[in-house]
């Protein structure tokens, strides 16, 4: 007795079932190297922004101390122009510059120290309470910095000096440090009145 196959009836033949397989594996894959691009991208902006609040919050505390303190000392001549360098931390190479820029120590908020030794900056998160750096974790991964720059006036003191406060750090998959550099006001009002009395 022979059967007869019904014309609504069909199977599927191995090679449709293969290609059915490869197209799914191709998706598969594609939707993982996604996942990885978002992963990196995520810690990427995740990184960015602490360095902004970072640089932000070593603002915050240089504005608040006296402008005559040894910190806010201008680290370049004073001039009419800002140094070609002024708020780029790294050199040429990538490197940290080492010319007219101060770095973070954790010195500054419990004591007075040697280099500055009237620095003592509030409301600074410490290093120590920082990610510590995948390639050197002796040092954080944010690493805080900054630079002062004065216009050149009749006196020599102008009432306000630019700071430059840098945040340098590392992504995961980028080897060159990335910088984010906030450029702050920090006016001294000693100055601005002896400035203006030398116009009356």
């Amino acid at each position: 007795m022979t059967h007869e196959r019904s014309a609504g009836m069909r199977g599927v033949t191995l090679i449709e079932a293969m290609i059915s397989l490869t197209l799914l594996l191709i998706g598969i894959l594609g939707m993982m190297r996604l996942q990885l691009v978002g992963i990196t991208s995520n810690q990427g902006a995740r990184a960015n922004g602490t360095a902004q609040e970072l640089a932000r919050e070593l603002a915050a505390g240089l504005e608040r101390l006296d402008p005559s303190l040894d910190a806010l000392l201008v680290a370049d001549t004073i001039s009419d122009a800002p140094p070609n360098s002024f708020g780029d931390p790294l050199d040429a190479s990538g490197n940290l510059a080492t010319s007219g820029w101060r770095d973070w120590d954790d010195a500054y908020l419990t004591s007075t120290t040697s280099g500055y030794p009237s620095l003592k900056v509030v409301g600074v998160r410490p290093d120590s309470a920082l990610e510590a750096d995948p390639l050197d974790p002796s040092k954080p991964l944010y690493r805080r910095r900054w630079s002062i720059w004065q216009v050149a006036t009749s006196n020599t003191a102008s009432g306000v000096r630019l700071a430059a406060v840098s945040v340098v750090y590392r992504e995961r998959t980028i080897t060159r440090p990335r910088v984010v550099t906030l450029y702050v006001q920090i006016p001294n009002l000693g100055a601005s009145t002896v400035n203006a009395s030398a116009y009356r």
